[in-house]
């Protein structure tokens, strides 16, 4: 009488072979979230530089500022120097996080020195910093950059 199924010696190779496509596989997509996330502020730093910065460095020319964006501080104000007004604080990625709480828009705009360290998010074991490396003149609009 012939029996149907597996071996046991077959059953064994299977499994060996399904342990080492994991062994293989599994590295590669460990730091996948990692990557995404530091993709994310990295995409949202561009927004920053396109959109946000233009806005507050045309604001500081046309209010007598010489396009410095360094006195936007006034925070709950409304006016031209609260930087809420040209960017709410809930599009604010919250994977860009500094020390496991949200930077907020406060720290990404509050500039006291150039480059200045915005917050240090970690993914993996990789540190990130966003910086503001310039704060604008009559010439240039601000720049933020995200750095490892």
């Amino acid at each position: 009488m012939k029996r149907a199924g597996f071996t046991m010696i077959e059953l064994i190779f299977v499994i060996v072979i399904l342990g080492i496509l994991a062994a293989v596989a599994l590295p590669k997509f460990a730091g996948v979230s990692d990557q995404a996330n530091a993709q994310k502020c990295a995409a949202f730093v561009g927004t920053l530089n396109r959109t946000v910065g233009p806005s507050m460095w045309s604001a500081s020319i046309a209010n007598d500022l010489s396009g410095n964006i360094a006195g936007f501080t006034n925070y709950g104000g409304g006016d031209y120097l609260d930087p809420d007004t040209y960017l709410d604080p809930e599009d604010f990625p919250l994977e860009c996080s500094g020390a496991g709480t949200a930077i907020g828009t406060s720290t990404v705009f509050t500039a006291t020195s150039v480059p200045s360290p915005l917050g240090t998010p970690q993914f993996g074991t990789t540190q990130y910093y966003f910086n503001i490396t310039a704060l604008g003149d009559t010439a240039n609009s601000p720049r933020w950059t995200w750095e490892k």
